[in-house]
């Protein structure tokens, strides 16, 4: 399987699904359209690559609620393992693209500069990674232009020495 990272329009959201092992995994179709300059110098849409995604697991079930709330709608950036897969529809044999996501973002609609910097925009984004026991309240994960503290550990200025 190849790893791809992409940025993609919601084509169609297929919403959240549970399971029989009671795993929750969402999916959606998701279309990359290539932009080209030609010769003139202007940009023109080259072809659409259309990608069948999947994740699984409780990072599904927020994003579910992002997703939902912009009505299916809106870009995404995925990050996962794609395979292609042929298949007969009309007669015809086909391919399709599917992609076992490790991470979903959305991508903010209209980012807003404010003195400057990017504002800082609440609810969307990636899904957030577990907390452990005993570690302090903060945002960790992808996306969302959430601001993260610093907690400690390699790159928090306390020490320029790598962890390994």
């Amino acid at each position: 399987m190849a790893q791809i990272a992409t940025t993609a329009n919601i084509g169609t959201y297929y919403g959240l699904k549970f399971g029989q092992d009671g795993k929750a995994r969402i999916s959606f179709s998701a279309a990359e359209t290539a932009r080209i300059k030609d010769q003139s110098g202007n940009w023109t849409d080259g072809g659409t690559t259309w990608f069948n995604v999947t994740l699984f697991g409780g990072a599904s079930e927020a994003l579910d609620l992002q997703i939902t709330a912009n009505q299916g709608k809106g870009r995404v950036t995925f990050a996962g393992r794609m395979n292609t897969r042929d298949y007969e529809k009309d007669g015809q044999q086909r391919q399709s693209l599917d992609v076992v996501a490790d991470f979903v973002g959305l991508v903010p609609k209209n980012p807003q500069q404010q003195n400057g910097q990017l504002a800082q925009q609440n609810n969307q984004g990636g899904y957030q990674q577990q907390q452990q026991p005993g570690q302090q309240s903060q945002q960790q994960g992808f996306g969302g232009g959430q601001q993260q503290q610093n907690s400690g550990g390699w790159g928090n200025g306390q020490t320029s020495e790598a962890p390994f």
